[in-house]
């Protein structure tokens, strides 16, 4: 069963935005998200915070179908 969608995710830029960065297509970010009470973040390329949530949500559910 994929518990996924339990997961609290919060996404913020891991640098202040420039514009040099206005202009990329994708960058750095980090997300956060709670497992079993246990608080996890990583940082993924994306193009805004909800991307970068999704870009985590999607990773966690092919993980999940894996095991």
């Amino acid at each position: 069963m994929n518990r996924v969608s339990e997961y609290f995710f919060t996404s913020h830029t891991k640098y202040p935005n420039t514009p040099e960065t206005d202009m990329m297509d994708e960058v750095l970010h980090v997300v956060t998200y709670k497992k079993d009470d246990e608080k996890i973040t990583v940082e993924v390329m994306a193009t805004d915070p909800s991307n970068a949530i999704n870009k985590i949500r999607r990773e966690l559910k092919w993980i999940g179908q894996k095991s």
